[in-house]
């Protein structure tokens, strides 16, 4: 058997709950290996699930989305990275049935933009693909055979369709330009760090506050679970003895009915299952069973080695002593959680105010993060972060629009940006307020270069075209990863509520004074 060796690890979404004990893991059992990072930190995500690496000369830690294909292109190179072990996602079923775009935008694009960094760099040795066992669809009820790797995928819901979707992009990539994948497919996995919107913590937290416990339907849908650190143990075995152009099942044959995993949790804190539990709407559609064939991954030297009771006594022992990892998740505990934002927010997206600088590309750049520092001293100060400014003077040369509308190749990449005309006035009502430290002053959302540019079209200039560079020209262009930056605007916006998102805004105080096409020509 074929043993892999990696030098330089890009893992994404490394500060949610699998991955972040798969990085733990390699940097404890392998000190040299160096382990790069890239996490946006969305709601599920938290920097203290990587405590244990954080110390380690090996470990960087990036925050930034993998739709930002200059980053990721950066990343590849600047960090000489040879292998991808990816496992950023939007993971929650319940979640899917609410905002299905949001999965298809970080699943399926998301993916697509590492494989295409992958092929543009040339140098991934190996590219780790982490998927579901709800790729398969239901299991039948009387099945005494699990699903194997060659079955067909049959995904049921939102969410499994994102995760298969982005396997056939993984396969074509392989087939087509011979990047060397793995993809793994697996069970339910629990145990310490992991957000509460899911079954096992969510049951223990509640159960801590002597809450009851819904579970969806009658409680006989079916499922396996596996114990983090057998999964985490699954995907260093899959890293090394893994073989190129193959898919693992990370499973167990051990099943078990919802209503038993919170009949189990019940006797664990010795509480009464006929008070606690409580039957709630069922989802839109319910899996009711999944069952995977393991063999694959056992015959290249995996085992499950925990077992439910001592997995779950762990788990138990770690929530009951870490009750404010999350901070407030009481939106996370209802029976039918939508957690794309935290309590208190609006958009849950980008840089924080409290984030610290982390761009040095530029002597610009470190001047002004140098200026902020020295006026953090000041308690009278009001610092505003401004991204490519817009105002609706389209004839001024350094007007953002007015400058990519006369370049001869843009790239296509998602900003913040700051529309002046709204922002400038609330600028003055912010003096007035009162307003101190530092904000994040521009309009909530992204827009990408390609969407001003068809607004350009529609509203100004029906005529008009224009180019992208490739990927392959744009990371021969594009030097430092400086072309994405999205901004978490919730601070501002929460305290103007009248704050028009960017697309919005962009219409109303600059494509509509300025628009030269007729309204039933345009938008």
């Amino acid at each position: 058997m074929t043993t892999y060796s990696p030098k330089n690890i890009l893992i994404t979404g490394a500060a949610g709950f699998i991955a972040s004990h798969v990085a733990n893991r390699l940097l404890r059992n392998y000190p040299d290996y160096k382990i790069v990072v890239l996490d946006k930190l969305d709601y599920c995500s938290n920097l203290k699930n990587l405590l244990p690496s954080r110390s380690s000369p090996n470990f960087k830690f990036v925050k930034g989305d993998i739709a930002s294909a200059d980053l990721v292109n950066f990343l590849l190179i600047t960090e000489s990275i040879d292998t991808i072990m990816h496992f950023a996602a939007q993971t929650h079923v319940d979640n899917s049935f609410g905002n299905s775009f949001e999965f298809t935008k970080n699943n399926i694009y998301g993916t697509h933009v590492l494989l295409e960094a992958c092929k543009v760099t040339g140098q991934i040795r190996r590219f780790i693909h982490v998927s579901t066992d709800e790729v398969y669809g239901e299991t039948d009820e009387d099945a005494v055979v699990g699903n194997h790797e060659a079955s067909q995928l049959l995904p049921t819901n939102p969410y499994s369709a994102t995760k298969a979707g982005a396997e056939m992009l993984v396969m074509a990539y392989g087939r087509s330009y011979d990047l060397p994948v793995i993809t793994t497919r697996g069970n339910n996995v629990y145990g310490p760090n992991q957000f509460p919107e899911k079954l096992i913590p969510k049951f223990i937290l509640l159960a801590m506050k002597g809450l009851p416990l819904p579970i969806h339907g009658d409680g006989s849908n079916v499922r396996s679970y596996l114990y983090c650190e057998d999964v985490a143990e699954a995907f260093e075995v899959v890293l090394h003895r893994g073989e190129v152009g193959h898919v693992y099942n990370i499973g167990t044959k051990k099943e078990r009915r919802v209503i038993d995993v919170a009949k189990d949790i019940c006797k664990l804190f010795s509480l009464d299952p006929d008070n606690v539990i409580k039957f709630v709407d069922n989802r839109p559609f319910n899996d009711q069973r999944y069952f995977l064939d393991d063999q694959k991954l056992k015959n290249i030297g995996w085992s499950e080695r925990t077992t439910w009771e001592e997995g779950l006594r762990k788990t138990k022992e770690w929530y009951t002593s870490n009750p404010n990892w999350w901070g407030d998740v009481s939106g996370a505990l209802l029976p039918h959680p939508r957690m794309f934002m935290m309590p208190g927010q609006f958009e849950g997206i980008g840089f924080k105010e409290e984030d610290k600088p982390n761009f040095t590309g530029s002597f610009y750049s470190k001047t002004k993060a140098m200026v902020e520092e020295l006026l953090k001293e000041f308690d009278n100060v009001c610092t505003l972060r401004v991204r490519m400014p817009i105002s609706s003077d389209l004839s001024n040369p350094r007007n953002f629009i007015t400058k990519i509308a006369r370049y001869d190749k843009v790239v296509n990449i998602p900003n913040s940006m700051t529309v002046l005309d709204e922002l400038l006035p609330i600028s003055v009502e912010m003096a007035k307020r009162n307003c101190r430290g530092i904000w994040n002053f521009t309009n909530p959302g992204v827009i990408s270069h390609n969407e001003i540019l068809e607004m350009y079209k529609s509203y100004m200039d029906p005529n008009f075209k224009w180019a992208n560079f490739t990927l392959e020209e744009q990371a021969r262009v594009i030097v430092a990863p400086r072309s994405n930056n999205e901004m978490d605007a919730s601070k501002l916006k929460n305290e103007f509520p009248e704050l028009l998102s960017i697309k919005d805004s962009l219409i109303k105080y600059v494509f509509e004074p300025n628009r030269k096409v007729p309204a039933r020509l345009g938008n």
